[in-house]
C-alpha cells in the first residue's frame, strides 16, 4: 500500500513513506481560482485540495504489471470543515474504485481555519462546460454556445503544453466564430520531491475527479446549476472492454454513467447545492457527436487533442495514431472526409501481418477489430454474456451506439491494408 501524507505548515511528524507539502509540491489550484473569483472559501480551498491530492496520488505511484496493475492507496489529507466532508469519503472512495480500479483509503484530519456555513441559494439558468481540448468537448462547445448566459469554459491545466495549445486555440476560434463563451483555465498538478515523482504514472484516471471538482466550485460562484457537464462520446464513456485482456483495471471509467452519478451525489452533499452532473453524448457514437463542428467549425478539428500520449510524441506529431483514442478520433473524421492531423504513426496502412506481437500498435488494432467484430456478430444476448456490466446500464441504447459504432469503423478501417487484414 502507498502511505501518502499531505500538510500545510511545518513538516509533521508521520510514518508516511510519501510527505507532500500542499501549494509547494501538490499546486492545488487555489491561485487560479482566486483570480477568478477573488478570497476562496475554506470549504472551496477543501475541496480543491481533496481532488488534487488524490490527482497527486494517481500520477506519483506506478502500477505495476499484470496481477500488480491495481494499486492500494492510503492518504491523509488536512481539511478544516472535517465533519461536513469526513462522512462522505465512503462515496469518494467508491467513486475512486470505479474511476482508477484502485483501492482507495482516504482519512481526513483537522486543519485550522473557519468552517464554511451553508448558504440557501436558488441556482440560475446555464452551462459550465469541462472544456479538455478534445473533439468532443469542442462539439458540445460549439452546439450549446449560442445560449444564455454564455457558456463557461472549465479547463484543468497541467504542464502539458499540447493540451493548453489545444484549449487556447479553440477557444479562440469559438470566439472569432461569434460564440458565447467563458474560458476559466485552472493549473491543478503536482512536483517531483525526493522519491516522490509526481509523473511516474500516465494513465491519469483520477483527472476527471478533478475537473468535476472544478466545475461545480465554479458553477457555484456563477450560480448555475444546469451543468456541470462532461460531454463524453459514448464509445469512451461506457468504455466496454474492448477485449478480455483489457478487463478490470486494464479498462478507464472516467466519463461512466456510474462515475458522474457518484460525483453528482458527492458534490451536492459537500456544497449543498442542487447541481447536476450529465452527458449529453453518452448515446452517440464518435462520428455522431463531432457532426456540429463539420457543420459549423471544420477548421478547428486539427488544433484538438483526443490523444492519450499527448505528452510523449515525436517531433511534429500532436497524436501518436496507435492508442485507441487516435483510431477512433481518425475513424470519426474520415467517415466525414480527410484527415489533417499529424499522427506520428499511421498504422492503418502498414502490413499488420507484419508487425511484431508486443507493439503496442498492433495489439490495439487487433483489439478494436476483435470488439468491432463482436458487435457485427454477436446477438444481444450473446453480448450480455461477454460484457455483464450491460445488465447495469441502458443496454438498449449501449448496443445500439456499439453497433453504429462498429459500422463507423469497418466502413473506415475497410479502405486501408491493416484494416483489411484485421477485419475478415
Amino acid at each position: 500500500m502507498a502511505t501518502l501524507h499531505f500538510y500545510r505548515g511545518a513538516e509533521p511528524s508521520s510514518t508516511a513513506e510519501t510527505l507532500l507539502k500542499l501549494s509547494r509540491d501538490v499546486l492545488v489550484g487555489e491561485r487560479d481560482f482566486e483570480k477568478e473569483f477573488g478570497s476562496i472559501t475554506t470549504l472551496e480551498s477543501d475541496l480543491l485540495t481533496v481532488a488534487s491530492s488524490i490527482f497527486a496520488a494517481d500520477r506519483g505511484i506506478a502500477r505495476g504489471e499484470r496481477e500488480d496493475f491495481a494499486r492500494s492507496f492510503e492518504l491523509h489529507i488536512p481539511v478544516v470543515n472535517v465533519g461536513r466532508l469526513l462522512p462522505l469519503m465512503p462515496k469518494v472512495q467508491e467513486i475512486l474504485r470505479l474511476l482508477s480500479n484502485d483501492l482507495w483509503a482516504i482519512n481526513l484530519y483537522q486543519q485550522s481555519g473557519e468552517r464554511e456555513t451553508s448558504e440557501s441559494k436558488t441556482p440560475g439558468p446555464g452551462k459550465v462546460l469541462l472544456f479538455s481540448g478534445g473533439l468532443d468537448s469542442l462539439a458540445a462547445a460549439v452546439e450549446f454556445s449560442k445560449e444564455k448566459p454564455p457558456l463557461a469554459l472549465i479547463s484543468h491545466v497541467t504542464k502539458n503544453r499540447q493540451t493548453t495549445t489545444a484549449q487556447n486555440a479553440l477557444k479562440d476560434i469559438l470566439i472569432a466564430k461569434g460564440a458565447k463563451v467563458t474560458h476559466h483555465p485552472f493549473f491543478v498538478s503536482s512536483r517531483n520531491s525526493g522519491a516522490f515523482v509526481h509523473d511516474a504514472e500516465n494513465s491519469q484516471r483520477t483527472r476527471s475527479f478533478v475537473f468535476l471538482t472544478l466545475a461545480a466550485l465554479t458553477a457555484r460562484r456563477l450560480n448555475r446549476r444546469e451543468v456541470v457537464m462532461i460531454a463524453e462520446n459514448g464509445q469512451m464513456a461506457i468504455h466496454l472492454p474492448l477485449s478480455s485482456a483489457r478487463i478490470a483495471a486494464f479498462s478507464t471509467h472516467t466519463a461512466h454513467p456510474e462515475v458522474l452519478t457518484g460525483m453528482e451525489t458527492f458534490l451536492q452533499m459537500a456544497l449543498d447545492l442542487d447541481l447536476t452532473i450529465s452527458n449529453p453524448y453518452v448515446s452517440k457514437t464518435k462520428r455522431e457527436v463531432i457532426a456540429p463542428i463539420f457543420a459549423k467549425a471544420p477548421e478547428a478539428i486539427v488544433s484538438s487533442n483526443s490523444c492519450w500520449k499527448s505528452a510523449r510524441l515525436p517531433a511534429n506529431a500532436t497524436h501518436c495514431g496507435e492508442c485507441i483514442p487516435c483510431f477512433i478520433r481518425r475513424i470519426a473524421i474520415e467517415s466525414y472526409g480527410a484527415d489533417m492531423t499529424a499522427y506520428g504513426r499511421d498504422i492503418f496502412n502498414e502490413d499488420f501481418r507484419s508487425l511484431l506481437p508486443d507493439d503496442d500498435g498492433r495489439r490495439n488494432l487487433a483489439d478494436l477489430a476483435e470488439f468491432t467484430l463482436k458487435f457485427e456478430t454477436l446477438s444481444d444476448t450473446e453480448l450480455f454474456d461477454e460484457w455483464p456490466e450491460l445488465f447495469a446500464i441502458d443496454s438498449v441504447s449501449v448496443i445500439a451506439m456499439y453497433r453504429r459504432a462498429a459500422a463507423d469503423t469497418r466502413s473506415v478501417l475497410s479502405r486501408y491494408p491493416a484494416g483489411q487484414q484485421v477485419l475478415q
